[in-house]
């Protein structure tokens, strides 16, 4: 299974031109839509002038470089250089790290490692004790049991529970 990675874009938008900037915007996020293993994205419009942040996720590490190594992509971000200036280098992030980042929310600093460690093992320990109870019974050929419990509890980590966890536990993952 191929980790997903997210890229993290700063674009100050230049005096005047924010017409401009919202139209790149949208053929940039058109772009990014229609390429192999684009799996979403999302703008956080600065109301304060400040940077505005743009959020792609692709499904893999190799589908985002096809994508970021593309003509498209480089005449872009050089169309984007008429109306906004770039923030901050864009951040790159795979890995557990992509479960400590909430959908919607400005992209900081992660979490101390021991910390999403303690939080992603306290996440998958009851999933793998439910899990172990309710398989035993069936039997399963090791290979098949190692694949449903290794799969059941990724999918749950990724879509339910660690965005779920993040968003309870915030204050004390940042603080």
């Amino acid at each position: 299974m191929a980790t997903p990675v997210k890229i993290v874009l700063e674009r100050r938008v230049r005096p005047g031109q924010d017409a401009a900037f919202r139209s790149w915007t949208e053929r940039f996020m058109a772009m990014a839509a229609a390429a192999p293993g684009h799996q979403g994205a999302t703008v956080l419009a600065s109301a304060t002038g400040g940077p505005h942040v743009i959020l792609l996720r692709f499904a893999s590490a190799a589908e985002f470089e096809r994508w970021r190594e593309s003509p498209a992509y480089r005449d872009a971000l050089s169309d984007a250089d008429r109306s906004s200036r770039p923030g901050e280098e864009p951040q790159i992030r795979s890995g557990l790290e992509t479960w400590f980042t909430l959908p919607g929310a400005p992209p900081r600093l992660l979490p101390p490692r021991w910390k999403m460690a303690l939080v992603t093992w306290s996440a998958l320990l009851p999933q793998v004790l439910a899990l172990s109870f309710l398989l035993a019974p069936l039997r399963l050929p090791f290979l098949a049991n190692a694949a449903l419990s290794t799969a059941i509890p990724v999918a749950m980590l990724t879509w339910v529970v660690m965005p779920r966890l993040t968003r309870v536990l915030d204050r004390w993952l940042h603080g």
